[in-house]
């Protein structure tokens, strides 16, 4: 899943909530952009995580005679020593250490419980690479591991989802996918302090993300006399809630966000259709928008810049 889709998915999340609730618009979208930055503080636990599994590991291997394959080969990564040395992530770590705390709290329990899974399974000989592995090798082993004992680790999941509520697994894999980009991004020739993921604090990111939660808000009565019209006089009333405020925030798209093609929309719209409607409401949305992009095109009131129109 893309950024941008999640963004959408957020939005229309917190914009059905604020329809539930009546909550005034302004502390939505405070929670809205919270929830964001929870993502983001979550990245960077999963991404510090790693650094503390290598410090783990280096201080087992120095003791420990029975030294395990998998303990010593996570304690001699490269890809991990690049990223030990990133300036952005140990800044990061400070602040959401203080930030949620709760989280921190429990980490050093979990890193113990990775590193026991690791020493008992039969990994390293499944995954072996020689003593004197290339970089890229390092790399897919470290990102094997991750895959197979970080992401799937239940305990992990379940406190995780405890603490994020309602979006637990979905932000979980949105910031494993960073995670393990961040891992395929570094090479041997990576400086130290390369840029980390920044959804919260990046301005492009944010404004699409307000602009969108906004302009929905603020045009949903044009955006509901466009869609009764289209749908031949279908009483508003009786459109689906979920279904209604997708179909808002894709004329938003198509209107107020001259830098996205209504092609892009309408595809992404259609993807979210599929995780969130029954059957029926995907095809009448599907057809919905159709009828609403050729309608607004022939009133020349699209209007779209720098990719075209589809």
């Amino acid at each position: 899943m893309s950024i941008r889709r999640h963004f959408r998915i957020r939005s229309l999340q917190f914009l059905y909530a604020q329809h539930l609730s009546k909550m005034d618009s302004n502390k939505v979208e405070k929670n809205l952009l919270r929830s964001i930055e929870l993502l983001h503080h979550l990245y960077i636990f999963l991404l510090y995580s790693i650094l503390k599994i290598r410090e783990n590991a280096l201080k087992k291997y120095s003791c420990d005679k029975n030294k395990t394959n998998i303990i010593k080969k996570i304690a001699s990564n490269s890809v991990i020593k690049i990223l030990s040395k990133n300036k952005y992530l140990i800044k990061e770590y400070h602040y959401t250490k203080n930030f949620v705390k709760i989280l921190w709290n429990q980490q050093d329990k979990y890193i113990f419980i990775l590193l026991q899974e690791m020493k008992k399974s039969n990994f390293d000989k499944k995954y072996s690479i020689k003593p004197r592995s290339s970089f890229e090798e390092e790399k897919k082993f470290i990102i094997k591991c991750y895959k197979n004992f970080v992401i799937p680790n239940k305990k992990l999941i379940e406190y995780i989802e405890d603490l994020y509520s309602f979006h637990g697994e979905e932000d979980l894999y949105i910031a494993h996918n960073m995670v393990c980009k961040t891992l395929q991004f570094i090479n041997h020739s990576t400086p130290q302090n390369f840029k980390l993921y920044n959804i919260y604090n990046n301005d492009e990111n944010k404004k699409f993300i307000i602009d969108l939660y906004r302009n929905t808000i603020f045009h949903k009565e044009e955006f509901n006399n466009l869609i009764n019209n289209i749908s031949n006089n279908w009483d508003i009333k009786r459109i689906a809630i979920i279904d209604l405020i997708i179909l808002q925030m894709a004329i938003c798209e198509f209107l107020y966000f001259p830098n996205i093609p209504p092609k892009a929309t309408m595809n992404e719209y259609i993807e979210i259709t599929k995780i969130f409607c029954m059957e029926k409401s995907k095809i009448f949305i599907n057809g919905v928008l159709d009828q609403i992009f050729k309608f607004l095109y022939k009133k020349n009131k699209i209007l779209k810049i720098g990719k075209g129109l589809m």
